[in-house]
C-alpha cells in the first residue's frame, strides 16, 4: 500500500472515530458537540449547537441534546414572556365578509373576523404581526398560539373533541380554537362579542 493512501486512511479513521466520540459525549453528557454550526434563535440565551448526527438546543435554562430527525423547540418563557403582549386593530371601514384566511399553516388556517384589520403581536417594544410571528424559526405553530392563549380566559370548552373558547375583555377579543374529531384545528379570532356557532368549526 502506498504511503500517501495509508495516511489518507489513518486520517479518516482518526476523524470517524473523532466524530463517534463527539456525538457520545453530546449525547450522554446532554452538552453541545465540538463539532457544531451555531445558530442563534433569539438572543444570546437561545440557541442551537448543530453537529453531524445530534443537534444541543439552549433554551436558556432549558438544554437538550437530540438526535438529528427529532423535533424540539424552545419554550419562549423567563423575561420574554413577561414583556409578551398583542392587539387588534379594528379599521373605522371594513367589508361585511364574516371571515377572512389570514395565515395558513400545513392543514391548519386563522380566520380574522371581517371587522378585523390586523393582529399585532408587541414583543420587547416591538410590534410585529402575528403572521410573521407565527413563521419566525425559534417556534412551533403550537407554542405562538399558546403564548397567545395564556394570556386570556378560556371560558368554554366543547365536546366535539376539544374545541376551546378564550376571551379578554380588556383585549377586546375572542380566540376560538377548533379541536373537531374531523380533524379541523382551525382558528377564528374576532372581538369580544364574536360568539361561537355549532357550524363554524365544521
Amino acid at each position: 500500500m502506498k504511503k500517501g493512501l495509508k495516511m489518507t486512511l489513518i486520517f479518516l479513521c482518526v476523524l470517524v472515530g473523532m466524530i463517534i466520540l463527539d456525538t457520545i459525549q453530546a449525547k450522554i453528557f446532554n452538552r453541545s458537540p465540538l463539532l457544531k454550526i451555531r445558530e442563534n434563535l433569539n438572543g444570546e440565551n437561545y440557541y442551537i449547537d448543530k453537529g453531524l448526527f445530534v443537534n444541543h438546543y439552549h433554551c436558556n435554562k432549558e438544554n437538550l441534546t437530540t438526535w438529528k430527525d427529532v423535533k424540539f423547540a424552545c419554550s419562549l418563557k423567563d423575561n420574554k414572556t413577561e414583556k409578551f403582549d398583542f392587539y387588534l386593530y379594528k379599521p373605522e371601514i371594513h367589508n361585511d365578509i364574516r371571515f377572512n384566511i389570514y395565515y395558513e399553516n400545513k392543514d391548519r388556517k386563522i380566520y380574522l373576523a371581517g371587522n378585523i384589520g390586523e393582529f399585532y403581536i408587541k414583543e420587547q417594544e416591538n410590534n410585529v404581526t402575528l403572521k410573521n410571528y407565527l413563521s419566525t424559526t425559534f417556534q412551533t405553530f403550537d407554542d405562538g398560539i399558546k403564548h397567545i392563549t395564556d394570556k386570556l380566559d378560556q371560558v368554554q370548552t366543547y365536546r366535539d373533541g376539544g374545541t376551546k373558547v378564550y376571551k379578554s375583555k380588556d383585549k377586546d377579543i375572542t380566540f376560538i380554537a377548533c379541536n373537531k374529531i374531523n380533524g379541523n384545528k382551525n382558528i377564528y379570532i374576532g372581538d369580544y362579542s364574536l360568539e361561537f356557532e355549532e357550524d363554524l368549526c365544521d
